[in-house]
């Protein structure tokens, strides 16, 4: 009969490789967060001038600054939404890959997230400017996904070498 202590190395090494719970957690905020953008980005261009309809009849008007933000959003090529909205797709694809421990969705997520930030300004200008908080928050998501970077597989620079 087999010793039962042989298949140890195994079952350790299972427990060595699973995804951390707070790691899912980061994954699935992305997915919300970045999934509501993605979605919001592609409907926007669309929507816009309804919605601007909508608000100059209602008590929203009187808002300072609503009606003109929607006046600059329709005015802003549809092309911009979408290439925005390119950047927050790729950076839901690095979550999945994040999900399933691999590296190179840290540098997907990553990228994209401060591209997002980067050309914002120089895309949409005006009042949809990152703000600080836009910052904070990319800044601490990448920084809590880099805690996990070493745990994540892939080609390690030694194996680039040979």
């Amino acid at each position: 009969m087999e010793n039962i202590n042989e298949y140890t190395p195994y079952e350790n090494s299972f427990e060595e490789n699973k995804r951390p719970g707070f790691l899912t957690f980061l994954c699935i905020l992305t997915f919300i967060g970045s999934g509501f953008s993605l979605l919001s980005h592609l409907l926007m261009p669309m929507f816009a001038p309804m919605l601007l309809e909508l608000l100059q009849g209602s008590s929203a008007a009187s808002m300072p600054g609503i009606l003109e933000q929607y006046e600059q959003m329709i005015a802003t090529p549809i092309w911009k939404f979408y290439l925005t909205a390119i950047f927050y797709a790729t950076s839901i694809l690095g979550a999945i890959y994040m999900l399933k421990m691999k590296r190179i969705g840290f540098h997907f997520y990553a990228v994209s997230q401060l591209l997002i930030l980067a050309i914002s300004k120089f895309l949409f200008g005006g009042n949809l400017q990152p703000k600080i908080s836009d910052l904070v928050i990319t800044l601490l998501f990448i920084g809590l996904y880099a805690i996990y970077y070493k745990r994540f597989t892939g080609l390690e620079p030694e194996q680039l070498e040979e």
